[in-house]
């Protein structure tokens, strides 16, 4: 028995999936991952790689037809994708998928957006499409993950899996058929590119762009290519001939792209994050704020902090990361002192410098993980002068699909970030507005409602 077209099968699903019955509870989930993009996105203008997406399509020029969120800036469809991308990332606050190596959301929505303001789409219609898109982005990292791991290839799969989960989201929105998806699919594999060269930057610009501007305005130029009328006929998925994944390193797992698809929806299995920080980073800072509920330690009490994590963590996340939201000492240090970790606090470059984080920071000792610890698990130790103040965290930390947030948590943390760009009551209008998504005629007025009344 010849073994399925994959590219085939995808492009019916993504066909049916327009006119499918989606479960409430994936159609809730899909909105809250819409709600907390969004929060990204509107956040991330404001900051260093957000910028930077702005000032590239203003220099650009050209009649504009899609919005930059927070600006307010109409600019050409693709150049929207690209700048709502790189703010989608700019502060480490989007969602993640473990074991695709992916951030979906961060691809997806800025994509979906400017292809649903363009084309006039409805609310459930962005709604079905970035579900779609999510589904997509994940199964093809899943897909690939495995020959594309930090230790076995320099490609990554943060940019490759949102390209297609991207693609698949506009296609969905242009109202594509079966022939026209799989001529996406032709387009999109030669447009998959991305390496793990991210890691040298000391800022988020880089890193932005190969996890979200680029595979997002990649995948909506193709997608207008193909509404143009390109052609690529074929199946660049068939195994049954040199395909795509020939391309790519050992170890693809091809059979992830169909195995369940239509019966399980892989936006279930993804992360919303509570804290606006690298991931490697939410475990120490949970197990800190549970010694600061339970104890309430006074920083200038504290003779030593003591973090036991796996030693590869403090390659991502030691001193030699500047990034305040990717740096583990400065998050605890600023942790200690404001009793929490807020979203400014994480993203404040300045406070690094202050003398009283300095100190404090020098307190802290990174120490290897004990026998029998968890990769995933940091125990956490507070030597005070009445006694030694213990916690750990592991894999599970609040936001993780075993634990989840609750919707009014979600709400919240977006109220917040909106809180950065927006007025207290737009941020509360922002979140209404998404709340009500399903029923919106089109986007015009969630997109409206992102850019601050006032601007500077």
């Amino acid at each position: 028995m010849n073994e399925p077209q994959h590219g085939r099968a995808l492009a019916r699903a993504a066909v049916d999936w327009r006119r499918r019955e989606i479960p409430e509870e994936v159609a809730l989930k899909t909105r809250l991952h819409i709600l907390d993009t969004l929060a990204a996105i509107v956040s991330g203008s404001a900051l260093e790689a957000g910028r930077a997406g702005q000032s590239y399509v203003r220099g650009l020029g050209g009649p504009g037809i899609a919005t930059v969120l927070g600006s307010g800036d109409r600019v050409p469809l693709i150049e929207a994708a690209l700048a709502n991308g790189m703010a989608a990332h700019a502060d480490e606050s989007d969602d993640s998928h473990e074991t695709s190596q992916t951030h979906p959301g961060c691809g997806v929505v800025p994509a979906a957006l400017a292809v649903a303001e363009a084309t006039g789409a409805s609310g459930d219609a962005f709604i079905r499409a970035v579900s779609l898109g999510y589904e997509m982005s994940i199964r093809f990292g899943e897909a690939m993950a495995p020959g594309l791991s930090f230790a076995r290839s320099s490609l990554s799969c943060h940019a490759y899996g949102p390209l297609f989960g991207a693609g698949f989201a506009a296609g969905s929105l242009m109202e594509f058929d079966e022939t026209q998806f799989l001529i996406l699919l032709n387009y999109l594999a030669q447009e998959a590119s991305g390496l793990t060269t991210w890691r040298l930057d000391r800022a988020h610009t880089l890193k932005s762009y190969v996890f979200a501007g680029m595979p997002a305005s990649n995948a909506v130029k193709v997608a207008a290519l193909v509404r143009s009328g390109f052609t690529g006929s074929g199946d660049v998925l068939d195994p049954g001939n040199r395909n795509f994944f020939d391309a790519m390193p050992s170890g693809m797992a091809p059979e992830a792209l169909q195995r369940g698809l239509g019966q399980v929806f892989r936006i279930l299995e993804t992360d919303i994050k509570k804290y606006s920080v690298g991931f490697p980073i939410a475990a120490p800072i949970s197990a800190l704020e549970e010694i600061i509920a339970r104890h309430a330690p006074d920083p200038e009490e504290i003779r030593q902090i003591r973090i036991r994590y796996d030693p590869d963590w403090y390659k991502v996340i030691g001193d030699e990361n500047g990034m305040p939201d990717l740096n583990l000492r400065y998050c605890m240090a600023v942790t200690l002192l404001d009793g929490g970790l807020s979203f400014a606090a994480s993203h404040d470059e300045a406070r690094m410098q202050e003398d009283t984080v300095q100190r404090l920071g020098q307190r802290i000792d990174f120490l290897p993980s004990e026998p029998g610890q968890d990769r995933f698990e940091a125990r956490i130790e507070i030597e005070t002068p009445q006694a030694t103040l213990t916690a750990r965290q592991g894999l599970h930390v609040a936001g993780r699909k075993e634990n989840p947030m609750r919707p009014d948590q979600i709400e919240a943390k977006a109220a917040e970030l909106f809180a950065m760009v927006l007025s207290a009551d737009e941020a509360r209008q922002l979140v209404t507005l998404c709340r009500d998504l399903s029923q919106a005629q089109n986007l015009g007025p969630l997109i409206a409602a992102t850019v601050p009344a006032a601007q500077p």
